[in-house]
């Protein structure tokens, strides 16, 4: 049941309350003031009762709903109930936005990592009525949101997945989920496809590297796809150029931005949106060995460009340019994002409060920042200027890939650096955005949306900006 700030029940609540019971709880001592994150559960004689805060009327948007669902379901999850009957007198809209959130805050890691499952983490609510007053209207809203939600978890599952299982052929294998749903899916090599960079960064692991091209096509008409390109690094040891051992094992979510774009495939597939889209996954596994890239190589990028690889750890750009290359030249989309966790200087500037947004182009910015605030996953726009271009000028190749150490090893804005190497691989004529995406893909605490680890950062924001702008 429903309450607003100032014990104001909502009319559900205020009809079952003949007893006074609601209210008698109210005006006791306690912490519920009726706040959005506000859950008070009340044992009576007819069984449960659980008063949830709706916060103020005004503002109450999807994304305010999303939360009060996601928060309702976090607060009982491990409570002993099974079954919520939700009255919060909500649209049928409203209704499926708080569904929404409920199914988001619903993901946990596979239990299949655990040889025994600790009782006290066990889950016992599994299923949720939400009434409403035309459920097929509200089922018809839910059908997106769900399949939203269907492909963040799948991304969840990716990015939580240990570097000995999702090695780069299992991260092919686990593609199979999009092909059911009429997703098409090819395997590229890059020796035979002149994918120079993308195969210096695998070639030191015994897994070997390849792109997959993920294709929907949601409408008969011609119309050129979106590309979205994804790094996916399935373990990032730094290469040659080792990372130190604190925090390594964090770097087997380095495949963030791939599993980004095949949760965003998946979601769109799963409701048959109106739209072409094509996914390009980068997939490598970056590790030292007799046969790895080094310091100071120079290779053959798709494009023709060569590159002086100075960094083996700045190997992010290196095969996301080479994915950027090979998806202009042969499907000439209509428009290019990239998503990669890239830069720890991303991370430094933004915090884990919003991804990096380099983009030229002003509309486009914009709307993919209107619409990250939207979707609970913001973006901040950072400049995309030739400043620092000479950084990246190198003496033997056309480019390299990072700065080297003409600042007597002060650290310059490698982000922007990544993002202007990445530039040279797009042509000026397609519109294109990067994300930088480093910090947001792994929460460090529970939040209402998701709890303490992958986030699935990016599948929200894709899914709509798709089909905002491309749907037919």
């Amino acid at each position: 049941m429903g309450v607003r700030p100032d014990d104001v029940l909502l009319p559900a609540a205020e009809a079952a309350d003949k007893a006074g019971l609601i209210r008698h709880v109210l005006a006791g001592r306690h912490r519920f003031a009726g706040d959005d994150d506000d859950v008070l559960p009340i044992c009576t004689p007819s069984g449960w009762l659980v008063l949830v805060g709706m916060g103020p009327q005004a503002g109450q948007d999807g994304l305010r709903l999303r939360r009060i669902g996601g928060n309702l379901f976090a607060e009982l999850a491990e409570s002993g109930l099974d079954h919520l009957d939700v009255a919060l007198d909500l649209s049928p809209g409203d209704a499926a936005e708080l569904a929404y959130g409920m199914c988001l805050r619903a993901w946990r890691p596979p239990a299949r990592y655990k040889s025994k499952i600790d009782p006290d983490e066990v889950w016992s609510l599994v299923s949720a009525t939400v009434v409403t007053s035309d459920p097929k209207a509200a089922e018809a809203c839910f059908a997106a949101l769900s399949a939203r939600a269907a492909g963040a978890a799948l991304a969840r599952d990716l990015v939580v997945a240990p570097g000995n299982e999702l090695t780069p052929e299992h991260f092919v294998e686990r593609l199979k989920a999009l092909e059911s749903l009429g997703v098409t899916c090819e395997i590229c090599d890059p020796v035979s496809h002149g994918l120079g960079l993308l195969q210096a960064v695998g070639q030191g692991s015994v897994h070997l590297p390849c792109l997959v091209v993920l294709r929907w096509s949601g409408t008969r008409h011609a119309a050129a796809p979106v590309a979205l390109v994804g790094k996916g690094v399935t373990f990032d040891s730094g290469g040659i150029g080792l990372k130190p051992a604190e925090d390594m094992e964090e770097m087997k979510g380095d495949m963030a931005g791939a599993a980004a774009v095949v949760g965003t495939l998946y979601a769109l597939a799963a409701r048959r949106a109106a739209v072409n889209v094509i996914g390009v996954l980068a997939l490598a596994e970056n590790m030292p060995s007799g046969r790895s890239c080094r310091p100071g190589d120079v290779v053959t990028s798709h494009a023709g460009l060569t590159v002086e690889i100075i960094d083996t750890d700045a190997e992010g750009r290196l095969i996301l340019a080479d994915a950027l290359s090979f998806a202009a030249i042969r499907y000439r989309p209509r428009l290019i994002v990239d998503l990669a966790t890239l830069t720890g200087a991303v991370e430094v500037a933004l915090g884990r409060h919003r991804a990096g947004l380099f983009c030229a182009d002003d509309d486009l910015a914009m709307r993919m920042m209107a619409i990250g605030d939207a979707e609970d996953e913001p973006l901040w726009r950072l400049p995309l200027t030739a400043v620092y271009d000479d950084v990246l000028k190198s003496p033997v190749a056309d480019l390299r890939n990072c700065e080297g150490d003409e600042n007597d090893g002060e650290e310059g804005p490698d982000a922007l650096h990544a993002a202007r190497f990445l530039q040279h691989f797009v042509p000026e004529n397609i519109p294109w955005a990067h994300l930088d995406i480093a910090g947001m893909t792994e929460a460090e605490e529970d939040g209402p949306l998701a709890a303490e680890g992958p986030t699935g950062f990016g599948i929200r924001l894709l899914d709509r900006l798709v089909v905002d702008i491309f749907a037919r």
